[in-house]
């Protein structure tokens, strides 16, 4: 106990030291700034190399313009394969309703010429029986 009050003495009685007050200028908030940059890329370095590390598919040591520029032509070229997809798709129904006018066309003409045959036929056999009726005349 009486250690620790000699002690207490002691640090009462020393005299107070000065403390500097350290003004910022220009040069030090620029310095700081820099190195809170630095920081900052040191950071984002780190994030980067545990995503990699995690997922390196998704890294490739591509950056993020290349990995967007990537994503881009990607994009453009899924665009032109379906408008290709979509003139295709209009082609061939084109082609089908086409061959469904021309199959409608031949079984019209097909129609036609069977009323025509048909016709034909009934004049053939009324011509037969009128001759058959001339000729049981005659007898």
């Amino acid at each position: 106990m009486f250690l620790a009050l000699a002690l207490a003495a002691t640090l009462s009685q020393a005299p107070a030291k000065e403390v500097k007050v350290i003004k910022s200028n220009r040069a030090a908030k620029t310095v700081a700034a820099k190195t809170q940059a630095e920081l900052d890329a040191e950071a984002r370095a780190e994030d980067l190399k545990l995503r990699c590390a995690d997922d390196p598919a998704a890294c490739n040591g591509a950056s993020p313009d290349a990995k967007a520029k990537e994503l881009t032509a990607k994009e453009e070229a899924l665009r032109r394969k379906e408008a290709e997809l979509a003139e295709r798709e209009v082609a061939m129904r084109k082609k089908q309703e086409e061959e469904k006018e021309e199959k409608e066309k031949t079984e019209k003409q097909r129609a036609e010429a069977k009323k025509h045959v048909e016709k034909q036929a009934k004049q053939l056999e009324q011509t037969m029986q009128g001759l058959g009726g001339a000729l049981a005349g005659e007898d």
